[in-house]
Order: structure tokens, then C-alpha cells, then sequence
């Protein structure tokens, strides 16, 4: 049913939507520009023919009058461009202008002392570090207990479907559907009745199309320069279509979690009038009244290895089945984590499919919502005066500390999550776990902390959700490298 659907939708997209291809170089330059640039390419095939040096110092000198020009009439356009916005929204225009346009890819090189040079080299080996990650592979499979629910049946209507549709930002990114979202935005009205039928069919059923377990993976750098397959976090680009279907979903779990009062005060991520702002307005004025009083503050900031990738389904599924969520959508939950796979895009190159045997994949509607879940008991048995602060997997804990103090519950609190961490099968990364003292005084105590016996790492600078906090919390460190 869902195939033939698609299959209709191709067919349309491909007979109404001409094919034109541009040249991302001069996408919305004007006229008098083109037939510049046409001048500087003769010239560099004069240049070519004749192996002048008269006609290749006319070359660069035109070369150089097209890019002053081009210069000129960019900044010309993002000023415009800022005026149409408005003021309002400039932080929002100039992040866009600022981020990366095309994704750089290295050249690596495995183990083995295997180079990998081409496009299709690197998705492959890209794919295989992805893959190397799902090390908690489900040992038994998931059957609901049947148990009483309060929610019901998460049926979805034609105009949720459409108003979930018509919300969604366009996008022209290809996914397992092979169909761009901007266009099934222009015939939305006359398929969302399909849609919410097909939906509904797939949660009676616990079944999913195939295409909705097929994630083509974008690498994105962590690092401005990567040098390796763990330098990169796989993104997945997830059927759109199976994406709408998640935002119904989630739109009728979250009241649910609401109503149960199951967020930790301490979680800032996917939750509503929350956010790394709130997270850091906390933290900073329990710091600096703590700092007011002449108390030292001794932060943890922990790091848990690949944390969305290593979700254990079958934790996961009990924590679920423990809310008393509906059991259709329980089973539809489970198979939507079941038996996904992937395949690395790097240029127009892709990778041999993988499998998926742990995690949620990023990019995912419902991925967020689910990590948080599984992790939001982290917090819920750390020792008196020890706080804890979350968003999504970045983890901080706190406490402060007197005078004349020789210990405190820190490393206590520290034993806990390890252990912690090892019953949900997340385990921490010792290496980027930094320790950071806050402190005004001139003397400032020594307190040393240990992850199964190894010292963690003292910082004076460390990165706390996009802030540079520096042991004497005056942000200098930050303004600088802003």
C-alpha cells in the first residue's frame, strides 16, 4: 500500500518537475557578472593556447577585477538580505550565512596502512567506523506484557497529517523515499488522507514500510579540522514521510510524560520552556552564589562514548513499557528500532549498506525524546549536595566546598554514574571528562577525582554547551574567541 503510494509519487514528481541543471557557482549572480566571468574563462583559454606572458598578465588582472566585483556585490546582498530579515532575526540569517556549505572529507588511512583517496572509498570507510559503534546488540527480543494502559490507540487524522506537513520546513535532501520534501509539501492536501491511513495501518499492525528503516548518513565534523572516521557523527536522513508520521507520534507522547511528571528537574533537552539557555542560567547562578558566599565550586563535566549509538534496545523498550505507554505503540516503537540499516553518503558516492544493531539513529524525530528517556534516571540517587545538569548526553556535576573542608560527596556522586553507567551499558569517555575548579580566592583546594581508579583531567578552560567557562568564571577566555 505505502509503495504504491510512493510509486504514484514519483511518478508525478517525475513527469510535473522539470529537470535544469545550475551552476551552484553563479546561482543569483546577475547578468553583468556572467558575461564577466565568460571574458576571465576566454582569456584563460587564450592563455592556455598561447603560453604568453602578456596574455597571462591579462588574465590574472581580470581575474582580479571579477572577484573585487563578485566581493562587492555579495556583501552588497547579505546587507540586503539582513535589511529583509530584520533585526530580529539577524542571529538566525548570520548563522546560516556562516555555516559550512560543503562537508570536507580527509583522506584516511586504516590499520592496515590502506589509503582511502575517492569519494567511494571514503563513505566506505567511513561506514565501517559507524558500524564498528553498535557494540550492544539486542539478545532477546522485545514482547509487551500487555499490561493496562490509560493512553489509547495513537490514531492520527488527515488534518494532523497536514498540519504536520505544511509546519515542516521544505528540504530537497534525498532520503530512501527518493522523493524531496518541498514537493510532497505542494500536493500535501491530496495525500494526507492516504497518508493518515497508512499510518494508522502501520501502528494497528506494528509494521513498518522498509524505506522507514533506511537512513542515508551524512558525516558531520565534530572537529573544524577532521583527521579520522571518529572525528565524524553520523547523521541519519530519515524517510520524510516516516518523519511526519514521528512528529503525530510525539505530539501524543509528550503529554503523556507531562502529565507523569517524568522529566528530572535536572534534564534541559526536549522539553518545553527548556533549553542550553536555562541549562547555563542554573548552573551560573548556583555558581556564582555559591562564589559570592567565598565557596569553591569542583565541576565534573562527563562524556559518554557515542551515546545515541549505543543505546540498548532492550533497555530501552523495559523503561518504555514501565510508563505504561500504550502497547501498540510499544510494539510500533520497537519495530521502528528493529532491523534498521544504513548506507554512507560522501559527494555523490555511497556506501555498501550496513546493518544497525543498538542506538537511535541521530536526525530521527523521535531519537531525542527516546535518549532522554533512557537516561533520565541518571540523576535520580546522586548524594546530598552534589546538582546535576543535563542536555540530551552533555552531563555536568557539582557541589561546593568551605573552608576548611578536606572532602566532599563528589566522588561519591562519580562512583554512582559509573555504575550507573555500566547497568545501562553507556559507557563514559575518560578521556574528554574534565574536571574544572571554580574559585575567586587566592589558595584553592585540591581535590583530586578518579573514573575506576584513573585521575581525571584538570582544566583551567573547557567548553560548557557552547561557552568557554574558565576557573575564574569572567568569560575573557570566551570573548576572546568569539
Amino acid at each position: 500500500m505505502y509503495e504504491s503510494l510512493l510509486e504514484n509519487i514519483r511518478c508525478v514528481y517525475a513527469k510535473a518537475v522539470p529537470k535544469k541543471i545550475i551552476n551552484k557557482e553563479n546561482v543569483n549572480v546577475p547578468e553583468y557578472l556572467q558575461k564577466f566571468c565568460k571574458i576571465v574563462e576566454q582569456s584563460y583559454e587564450k592563455v592556455s593556447e598561447s603560453r604568453c606572458l602578456c596574455d597571462y598578465i591579462e588574465y590574472v588582472k581580470l581575474c582580479r577585477r571579477y572577484r573585487k566585483k563578485l566581493q562587492k556585490f555579495r556583501s552588497n546582498a547579505e546587507f540586503q538580505a539582513l535589511k529583509k530579515v530584520g533585526n530580529s532575526k539577524y542571529s538566525k540569517f548570520a548563522k546560516n550565512m556562516l555555516k559550512p556549505r560543503k562537508i570536507e572529507v580527509p583522506t584516511f588511512s586504516d590499520d592496515h596502512g590502506n589509503i582511502s583517496r575517492s569519494d567511494q572509498q571514503k563513505a566506505e570507510a567511513l561506514a565501517s567506523s559507524f558500524e564498528a559503534q553498535f557494540i550492544n546488540v539486542r539478545a532477546n527480543s522485545f514482547t509487551t506484557t500487555h499490561a493496562s494502559s490509560d493512553q489509547t490507540i495513537p490514531w492520527v487524522t488527515d488534518n494532523e497529517v497536514l498540519a504536520k506537513i505544511n509546519k515542516s520546513k521544505k528540504s530537497c535532501s534525498m532520503t530512501a523515499d527518493k522523493v524531496p520534501f518541498t514537493f510532497i509539501k505542494y500536493i500535501a492536501p491530496f495525500i494526507c488522507s492516504g497518508l493518515a491511513q497508512i499510518f494508522n495501518l502501520s501502528m494497528m499492525r506494528g509494521e513498518l514500510p522498509k524505506a522507514w528503516k533506511k537512513s542515508i548518513v551524512v558525516p558531520l565534523n565534530k572537529k573544524a579540522k577532521p583527521k579520522e572516521p571518529l572525528d565524524f557523527r553520523p547523521i541519519s536522513l530519515t524517510s520524510h514521510l516516516c518523519r511526519i508520521y514521528e512528529r503525530c507520534l510525539l505530539s501524543k507522547i509528550l503529554p503523556v510524560l507531562e502529565d507523569l511528571e517524568f522529566w528530572s528537574a535536572s534534564q534541559h533537552g526536549f522539553r518545553a520552556k527548556k533549553s542550553t539557555v536555562t541549562n547555563l542560567l542554573e548552573c551560573m547562578n548556583d555558581w556564582t552564589e555559591y562564589l559570592d558566599t567565598k565557596k569553591q565550586v569542583d565541576i565534573i563535566y562527563l562524556d559518554f562514548a557515542k551515546a545515541f549509538d549505543r543505546v540498548d534496545h532492550e533497555l530501552l523498550m523495559r523503561k518504555l513499557e514501565n510508563l505504561k505507554l500504550n502497547n501498540h505503540l510499544l510494539e510500533w516503537i520497537n519495530e521502528f528500532l528493529t532491523g534498521r540499516s544504513f548506507r554512507v553518503k560522501v559527494g555523490d558516492a555511497l556506501s555498501q549498506e550496513k546493518m544497525v544493531y543498538c542506538g537511535v539513529p541521530q536526525g530521527s524525530v523521535l531519537s531525542p525524546v527516546l535518549f532522554g528517556i533512557y537516561v533520565n534516571d541518571i540523576s535520580s540517587k546522586l548524594p546530598p549536595g552534589v546538582k546535576c545538569k543535563q542536555f540530551a548526553d552533555d552531563t555536568k556535576i557539582y557541589t561546593c566546598t568551605s573552608e576548611g573542608d578536606i572532602n566532599n560527596n563528589l566522588q561519591e556522586a562519580i562512583d554512582y554514574i559509573v555504575k550507573w553507567s555500566e547497568t545501562e551499558k553507556l559507557a563514559l569517555n575518560n578521556s574528554k571528562t574534565v574536571h574544572l575548579t571554580l574559585t575567586l580566592g587566592r589558595k584553592t583546594r585540591v581535590f583530586d577525582y578518579f573514573i575506576n581508579g584513573t585521575p581525571i583531567k584538570k582544566e583551567n578552560v573547557t567548553r560548557d554547551l557552547g561557552f568557554l567557562i574558565s576557573s575564574k568564571l569572567d568569560f575573557s577566555e570566551h570573548w576572546k574567541k568569539a
